[in-house]
């Protein structure tokens, strides 16, 4: 009994001897794998001390590292507010009309070319207005937004600007109102008609309808003032005003010696054909009061007194 007791209480020290040896070699061997971590990079493991210790430069690098990297942050973020504010003014919605007045020499001609730029712009005319007596033309057209401008510069290259004034208005508050109503009065109308078709009696019936003739008349009036408004948007109004310079140059109004030596001859000549046409006229008369005249003569002489002789001195 005795030796069977000693033999159960080596087993048992035994035991707990590996068991306390096993637990220091863990411990000892942890250890050495932190130090060892924490003196080399890790190669492709997944220990965050060893990333961390293996890539933070020291010193001043890590000060120039900072630095820079505060730097592509402030780029990167200048850059990303420069490209959100040119998507917001990409998606504003604005209407451009404007008039313009130009000086040319042809007024009919220039008109023909502003039709030819708005049409390779891809617009329209829309109204021609052409006063030959006064030499003006008035030429509106509707032409794309994103080529306003360019139209503008080439209607102003025809001839001189001498007046101009475009306006930009701002729709898009007006446009997003417009599609919140739309999309409400749609959902009114749908759910007017699922009510047609549980009404029951006929009066019920009459009421429904008119409900949703009501709202469906409504929704068609807000339709079109979405056309229109989208209209507006996508086509800019440029109304052009042609007139022709009356102003002679010095070239034109001044006369040379030719056309003064022309202009005396002509006029030499219409004033001799004035005296001859007088002459004829007085001729008749002529004729007939020479012998009235030469009578009258006649006896006026025979009817003064002789004169009476002198005597000698």
């Amino acid at each position: 009994m005795t030796i069977r007791g000693t033999g159960r209480a080596g087993v048992i020290w035994l035991a707990a001897g590996v068991t306390v040896l096993a637990g220091v070699v863990g411990a000892c061997g942890a250890q050495g794998d932190d130090d060892e971590a924490s003196h080399s990079p890790a190669e492709g493991g997944d220990s965050s001390a060893a990333t961390a210790a293996g890539d933070m430069p020291a010193g001043g690098e890590q000060a120039d590292a900072d630095e820079g990297a505060g730097g592509a942050s402030e780029g990167e973020s200048a850059a990303g507010g420069s490209s959100a504010l040119d998507l917001v003014a990409a998606q504003r919605d604005v209407v451009r009309t404007g008039s313009v007045s130009v000086t040319v020499e042809r007024a009919a001609e220039a008109g023909a070319e502003v039709r030819t730029i708005a049409e390779d712009a891809g617009g329209f005319v829309a109204d021609e207005q052409v006063r030959a007596a006064d030499g003006t033309v008035t030429v509106t057209v509707r032409v794309p937004s994103d080529s306003y401008q360019d139209v503008l510069a080439a209607v102003g290259e025809l001839g001189d600007v001498s007046e101009q004034d475009v306006q930009a208005t701002d729709v898009t508050a007006e446009v997003v109102d417009l599609e919140s109503r739309i999309a409400s009065l749609r959902a009114s109308v749908d759910r007017v008609r699922a009510l047609l078709g549980e009404a029951g009696s006929v009066d019920q019936l009459a009421v429904v309808e008119g409900e949703l003739t009501g709202r469906e008349t409504e929704l068609e009036a807000l339709l079109g003032q979405q056309r229109v408004l989208a209209d507006q948007v996508a086509l800019g109004t440029l109304t052009v005003h042609l007139s022709e310079d009356d102003s002679p140059s010095p070239a034109e109004g001044a006369a040379g010696f030719t056309d003064g030596l022309r202009r005396g001859w002509v006029a030499f000549v219409d004033g001799g054909r004035l005296l001859l046409a007088v002459a004829g006229f007085l001729l008749p008369f002529a004729v007939l009061a020479a012998p009235v005249g030469l009578a009258v003569r006649w006896w006026t002489r025979r009817r003064q007194p002789a004169p009476a002789a002198e005597g000698p001195a």
